[in-house]
């Protein structure tokens, strides 16, 4: 029995490295662009002026539907942002992609604890949302809901809009660059969320390599889609919540705990 594991390990190891130099070549750049086709920057701040300088800042959302209706999905934490400038002032803008909307009217539910919130979308706005480009152009449709637990060794591709790719093109104008990664792996798994380890020799990026991107420019990640390639079709497991630049890893929150309708069940206190 000793020797069985010793070779099971052996095999497990070969079965990393090769997925592993896989993620770093074509296959890997293909992976990593799946994310971002139901990924959208979400923007929001103080309403541009000619006059007035405007601090804007951005998450991203998860463009879903469960089969109760599109929804877009992102971090109780971005919403709580967007609550704070709001205190401050009513002229705030709240935009997903180029369709300006009240995250806060169209909230559906939102967890504090598992940074997850649900914003439902008309088929109109998801219309506008998604006609822009390849990037977001897209509605993620689940084979099943909730999807299956992750594992330790998985690998899942993730994505979205960090804020140092966001470019001013003028007062009222912004551009956002995306960033990917096509298989990163999973190191933890508890109930609620999961990490994923970056091992720099097979990083992969999309759209963003020339600014030698790294874990400290990852914010505005937040509400970015994880995915897990099932062979046949795809599961969307998470979304990006934060990021350990001392270790290198990526947190991500658990989608299980979310409802078709896009209401949260709420963790045992």
């Amino acid at each position: 029995m000793p020797v069985t594991r010793g070779r099971q390990f052996v095999v497990n190891e070969e079965k990393a490295r090769k997925a592993k130099e896989l993620a770093a070549g074509v296959l890997g750049e293909k992976l990593a662009k799946f994310p971002l086709l139901f990924s959208k920057a979400a923007f929001f701040g103080r309403r541009p002026s000619k006059v007035r300088t405007s601090k804007v800042r951005n998450g991203t959302v998860t463009l879903v539907d469960f089969g109760e209706g599109p929804l877009a999905l992102t971090c109780h934490h971005v919403i709580a942002c967007f609550r704070r400038i709001r205190k401050c002032t009513n002229k705030v803008v709240f935009q997903i992609g180029n369709v300006e909307l009240d995250p806060l009217e169209q909230l559906i539910d939102e967890n504090a604890r598992l940074d997850l919130a649900a914003i439902r979308l008309t088929h109109e706005q998801v219309t506008e949302i998604t006609s822009e480009g390849e990037i977001g152009s897209c509605v993620f449709t689940p084979v099943e809901w909730p999807p299956p637990i992750l594992a330790e060794g998985d690998f899942v591709a993730f994505g979205g809009f960090p804020g140092r790719l966001r470019t001013v093109m003028s007062f009222d104008e912004l551009e956002f660059g995306t960033w990917s990664s096509g298989a990163s792996k999973v190191c933890s798994v508890s109930e609620h969320q999961f990490v994923s380890s970056f091992e720099r020799d097979y990083w992969v990026q999309s759209f963003g390599s020339q600014y030698h991107m790294d874990l400290r420019a990852l914010g505005g990640m937040s509400g970015g889609p994880a995915f897990i390639n099932r062979g046949l079709y795809w599961d969307l497991v998470g979304i990006v919540f934060n990021y350990h630049e001392n270790y290198d890893t990526v947190m991500f929150s658990s989608l299980r705990a979310m409802n078709t309708n896009g209401t949260i069940q709420q963790p045992p206190v």
